[in-house]
Parts: structure tokens; sequence; C-alpha cells
């Protein structure tokens, strides 16, 4: 129960990594405000979450909208008077699979940009205030080993190169605000994950489903523990980086991704 007491935002939580964060949370002792575009996925894990005895709290949120994350925060704080963890997990690469440079449009870069790391800014920018306020807390942002890049043909990364740029950002901005918060208390670290198989119906695993026999193998092969990540695996990471355990850490990079 290392976040007993603890409330957090979870955003991008209806379902793959975010899903598994929110009931990892919930395993923990933590109660939260779960917030995504899907409601009605959303509405199912919030349910999970009251299963196991916590509270949550489902919004939809657009989360690349000042006054939408305002207003979530707002909502955290009626509900639970405080906010100790924020985990920026929202983000994706989008729908349609682009791996030239030349085909990627103003708008699919703005979008691709904006829903992974103008999210995190805004949500932290919005939360942080009342954690110095308290003089305490824990923003966990969700990196990608994208980041780093990935050659040959499309996998599980739709418009790969806005992506890539977008979550390499999210490692600058993490260690970055570690720094400017760590006088008031507050902890900001990354966790980066690698090839995580989500659930049936989550857009990883869709996206996975349709490759060919070859491309799931190599996909599979490149990781040197020699299978795909579970989206448990990744939440653990970041329970870990939510909790006092983590209490001389800040400003890093928890790479999960079987050694690739």
């Amino acid at each position: 129960m290392r976040l007993e007491g603890n409330a957090a935002i979870i955003t991008g939580a209806a379902q793959g990594i975010g899903k598994a964060i929110a009931l990892e949370f919930a395993s923990q002792g933590a109660d939260m405000l779960l917030a995504d575009m899907q409601p009605e996925k959303l509405a199912s894990v919030a349910a999970e979450v009251g299963e196991m005895g916590r509270k949550a709290i489902s919004i939809t949120v657009d989360v690349t909208d000042t006054a939408q994350v305002r207003e979530m925060v707002e909502r955290a704080l009626q509900e639970f008077g405080k906010i100790d963890v924020l985990v920026n997990n929202a983000g994706g690469s989008g729908n349609i699979g682009i791996q030239h440079i030349e085909d990627v449009t103003d708008d699919m870069w703005d979008h691709i940009v904006d829903i992974n790391l103008k999210s995190a800014f805004l949500c932290s920018r919005e939360v942080v205030p009342h954690m110095r306020r308290q003089q305490s807390g824990r923003i966990v942002n969700i990196s990608s080993s994208s980041a780093k890049g990935h050659f040959g043909g499309l996998g599980t990364s739709a418009i790969r190169l806005p992506y890539a740029a977008a979550k390499s950002g999210i490692i600058g901005f993490t260690t970055q605000l570690a720094k400017d918060v760590a006088p008031d208390g507050i902890h900001v670290n990354a966790v980066m994950p690698g090839f995580v198989l989500t659930e049936s119906g989550a857009r990883v695993n869709d996206r996975f489903q349709e490759l060919s026999a070859e491309a799931k193998e190599e996909l599979t092969g490149n990781v040197p523990l020699g299978r795909a990540g579970d989206p448990r695996e990744v939440a653990r990471a970041v329970s870990f980086l939510a909790s006092a355990e983590a209490s001389f850490t800040t400003g890093t990079v928890l790479e999960v991704t079987g050694g690739r």
C-alpha cells in the first residue's frame, strides 16, 4: 500500500498503460481522478477501481485545452482536497501510418506534439502551484522508447516522426521541470516504456494484430528479453516513482524496455 492516502490524477486512463496505472494505483491504496476522451471505457476503468475499494472520478477531458485542464484540476481538488500525484500518460501516435517526413502535414505534426508534449506541460502547469503550497508532490511523465528512434518499416507507431520528437521532448521537459520544482518538495520523473502489448481493443494491440507474422516476430525479436512488455510492468514502475520509496529520485527516466 505504498500510495495509501494519496490522491492522483491519471490522464489517458481509459485503456492500455493508463488503465494499468489506474488499477495499480488502486491496489496500492490511492484514490484518483481519471481523464480521457473515451467516456465509456473510462467509466469501466473507474468501476474496476471502485470494486477494489478505492474512489475514482472519471471525466472526459481534452488535455490539450487549457480551460478543460484547469477544470480537471479544480474537480480533483474539490473531490480530494489535494493532489499528491499527477501521471501525464495521455498521448498517442495517431491512426494513420506514416513513415516519410514529406508525408507529415503541419496539422499532423501539431496534433501529435500537442497530445503528447503540450498536454504534459498544461497539466503540470495547473498542478504545480497546488503541490508547491503543500510542499510535496510527484509528477510522472510517460515517454517512449520511440524517443530513441526506430529503424525499419512501420510497427505499432503510426505517425512516428512527430511522436518520436514529442516523446523525446518529454525527457527534456522532465529533467528541467524536476530541477525547477525540487526546492518546493516536488519530484518529477519519467517512465520510458518499450514495446508493450496492450489489451485487446486498445490501439497498440489492434495495430500489432494487423502486422504480418514477420513484422510481429521482428518487434519481439528486437527485445533482448525476447517478449513484449505487459502494461502492468510499466504501471509498477510508475507506482514506484509516485511513492515515497523514490524519495531521492527526481529528474530521471526509468526505462521499461526489456533491454532494448
